[in-house]
């Protein structure tokens, strides 16, 4: 007889998979103890920057307590959704001014948020008497380790989760429930697959990386995103050479093999239009632009990830390139 968990997994992973999810894993609504205490570690150790909510929240309990979201979480439905494309990786491959591969097309929170209330409503009238709610980078939970705890990927040394065929190039969103869903079953689980390779370790001209934890005070991606205290160039500002990426930085996984060679063996590509890049990218209009008025950049970038940062970080951020070349 077919365990009714099962059956209800089965039917859930069909209503995710026709909006395009790749992946679809389950996982209990805890934090292993382990992940805890690495999280203290880092918090403790200050490599978390600017991004001071991370220590508060952690202070209070908040992303392992899983209070006050509405309802009382017993499973987590861990979604993955890829935005590679071959044609983001030939516009990346020219660009002077480097903008990592998920910023090339359309805000992924609004997009994901789109086909998660699509989800939401479908599994509402599937399972009356139950709760759902879809986090994109919008609850204080830790989707990154749900995820991973869900067995459908590991976590590499460059702390990003990898997928054996997909490789990294996908968005994470949950979706918290109340239904009873258990966890990831031990013969499916996807085990660490990162070996004794260290490119991504290696290749990071700031020393962010160490073997499966991040300084995000060094990361190109936290200064040129999440370091907004200033737009000003300053000393401490202009201490690490980006290399020539603007807007977030993709080194650590252009050189893992599961993205350089399975993925593109594989010839993964989203199924996501919004996903590809805008046309602007490679119009030489834009391309031969060294810097952007507060109109044309309200223009180009409306609805775009890089209009989070706003004008002058961006201007900020080129200021720096020039600086280092």
């Amino acid at each position: 007889m077919t365990n009714p968990i099962y059956q209800i997994r089965s039917q859930i992973k069909t209503i995710c998979e026709k909006e395009g999810f790749s992946l679809v894993g389950f996982a209990e609504a805890k934090i292993p103890a382990s992940d805890l205490e690495h999280l203290e570690e880092w918090i403790l150790e200050n490599r978390f920057g600017n991004m001071t909510w991370f220590a508060k929240d952690h202070a209070v309990g908040i992303r392992n307590r899983f209070e006050n979201l509405g309802l009382a979480p017993r499973s987590v439905i861990c979604l993955g959704f890829v935005y590679r494309s071959n044609e983001g990786e030939q516009v990346v491959s020219q660009m002077e001014s480097k903008v990592s591969r998920y910023a090339l097309g359309s805000d992924y929170h609004s997009v994901l948020k789109e086909k998660g209330n699509r989800i939401l409503k479908t599994l509402r009238s599937e399972f009356p008497g139950h709760k759902f709610r879809q986090s994109v980078d919008s609850l204080p939970i830790a989707e990154k380790i749900l995820t991973r705890e869900s067995g459908i990927v590991w976590q590499g040394k460059n702390t990003n989760l990898i997928h054996p065929t997909l490789g990294s190039y996908f968005f994470l969103s949950t979706i918290l429930t109340d239904l009873e869903l258990g966890g990831p079953d031990p013969e499916e689980i996807v085990t660490d697959h990162c070996g004794s390779c260290r490119k991504c370790l290696d290749v990071c001209p700031t020393g962010a990386l160490e073997e499966y934890k991040i300084d995000a005070r060094k990361c190109i991606s936290y200064l040129t995103i999440e370091d907004r205290e200033t737009s000003e160039i300053s000393e401490s500002f202009l201490q690490w050479d980006r290399k020539g990426w603007v807007y977030g930085c993709d080194l650590c996984q252009e050189v893992c093999p599961w993205n350089a060679n399975v993925a593109k063996r594989n010839r993964v590509e989203t199924t996501e239009p919004k996903f590809l890049p805008r046309a602007f990218w490679t119009d030489p209009e834009f391309t031969e632009k060294t810097h952007l008025t507060k109109q044309e950049f309200g223009a180009y970038f409306q609805d775009s990830p890089i209009e989070r940062i706003g004008f002058e970080i961006w201007n900020r951020n080129l200021q720096q390139r020039d600086t280092n070349e």
